[in-house]
């Protein structure tokens, strides 16, 4: 099986990731949960490790991780915002020869992914969503919190922000404008980095998952039904974590993939010796 990890250089930033799983297998990157902390090893505490549990498959699976995460680094950059990140994720697959893959992304990840598909949507055939993060009113179950919970991305981004500061990293106005740029720059109302119309052309397959719990502020439920709502190639697993998770929930997950997997010809443009 390979296994081997490396470092991108792409716009002033080193960005790290990591292959395993099949040789010229059918390709699939993933975006890690964890807020703007999102790195490979946030994957180690999920229900479905797709790092390791995909590694098994004929899947080759590629994940980093995001700037200024784990052991990747680069400008803080808030003139580009979520672009930023969606051109270091094309630079990994282009530095790995990687055509068209699928996508697996949680947390923020979906966020991530619905700005890599406005950016290249050529190169993905499919996309796994769990639990996106994003703006809701709790209108579905008792309990909860109350209005949106608009605030609530200050919670985690600063944090983060606390620590790049306190490594010397950024300047506190550098974090602010960023924050700024990627949750309050007209579609904080939503998923923070596409607009309930461009959900709604995507074209491609999606099967989205629902956040756990009734009180899940960071993954609101309502969120995952509504993008399952508005892409017209969704389908939506309102109960798949936690007490529900089981390996029947995993095998959907495969099947999916493997439904989705792009044609073999067009998976790799060239390969690393």
């Amino acid at each position: 099986m390979l296994v081997r990890s490396g470092t991108v250089a792409t716009r002033g930033a080193t960005i790290a990731f990591a292959v395993r799983g099949a040789t010229a297998g059918i390709p699939v990157l993933l975006i890690a949960p964890g807020g703007m902390r999102s790195s490979i090893g946030m994957w180690r505490a999920q229900p479905w490790d797709a790092w390791s549990r995909l590694g098994d498959e004929d899947f080759t699976v590629v994940a980093m991780d995001q700037r200024n995460a784990g052991d990747s680094s680069g400008p803080v950059d808030a003139a580009a915002g979520w672009d930023a990140f969606a051109e270091d994720q094309i630079a990994v697959l282009d530095h790995l020869g990687i055509g068209r893959c699928l996508l697996i992304g949680q947390c923020i990840g979906p966020s991530y992914i619905f700005r890599l598909l406005r950016h290249s949507p050529e190169r993905f055939s499919g996309a796994l969503m769990l639990q996106p993060i994003g703006v809701a009113e709790h209108t579905t179950e008792a309990g909860g919190w109350e209005g949106t919970n608009a605030a609530s991305t200050r919670d985690w981004f600063g944090a983060w922000a606390q620590e790049m500061c306190s490594a010397g990293r950024a300047t506190d106005a550098e974090l602010q404008r960023l924050h700024g740029a990627m949750f309050e720059s007209g579609t904080e109302e939503f998923v923070f980095s596409a607009s309930r119309e461009e959900v709604s052309a995507v074209q491609t397959p999606l099967l989205v998952t629902a956040g756990h719990g009734r009180k899940d502020i960071y993954h609101p439920a309502e969120v995952a039904r509504e993008v399952a709502r508005l892409a017209p190639n969704s389908e939506l697993l309102e109960r798949w974590r936690d007490g529900d998770f089981s390996e029947a929930v995993a095998a959907r997950f495969i099947a999916f993939l493997r439904r989705h997997a792009p044609p073999p010809e067009t998976r790799w443009a060239s390969l690393e010796p």
